[in-house]
């Protein structure tokens, strides 16, 4: 059996849950996905059916997605394709679902200001005699949208332009 993995690119269609197993903490959400393509013949914009997959992550991954993503926020998720076999009403079923071992916005539909991690600092190579880093308030960087968590109750209505657009 081979091992798929993918790219997907979507919008956050569900707020971020915590989950627990063991120490590890995980997070789990879903993302709808809408390919949309322009009709020369129409001069028109067309929207596929939304694609929604279930996405879980571990780790430090899973710590940053539960305090950066919102619903509605444009993402971009790598990760391994899995079937998670399940039973409900005395029936098993099967779900797609996708392992990510990597998150990040879709700077085609926002803008992002990116902070490291303290793992990810102490990881980071020496400067190797650059420049000291300045440090940048983000009051001082250009702000596209103002971003609260408060204001997580615009709906969960997918815009289109996640997908894959043809000519």
């Amino acid at each position: 059996m081979s091992t798929i993995h993918l790219t997907v690119p979507g919008r956050v269609a569900t707020m971020p849950e915590r989950l627990t197993s063991g120490r590890a903490v995980g997070a789990k959400f879903r993302i709808a996905s809408t390919e949309r393509w322009f009709d020369r013949a129409a001069e028109a914009w067309n929207d596929a059916q939304p694609v929604y997959l279930t996405v879980t992550c571990w780790r430090q991954l899973a710590e940053s997605v539960l305090v950066s993503l919102d619903t509605g926020d444009p993402v971009i998720v790598r990760g391994k394709l899995v079937n998670t076999g399940f039973e409900r009403d005395g029936r098993s079923e099967v779900r797609l679902e996708v392992v990510a071992d990597a998150i990040g916005p879709d700077l085609r539909w926002s803008t992002a200001v990116v902070t490291r991690t303290k793992a990810a600092a102490a990881d980071a190579p020496p400067s190797g005699g650059a420049e000291e880093p300045v440090a940048v308030r983000r009051s001082d960087l250009p702000v596209a949208r103002e971003h609260h968590r408060e204001d997580a109750g615009h709906g969960v209505g997918v815009p289109a332009g996640e997908g894959a657009v043809r000519a």
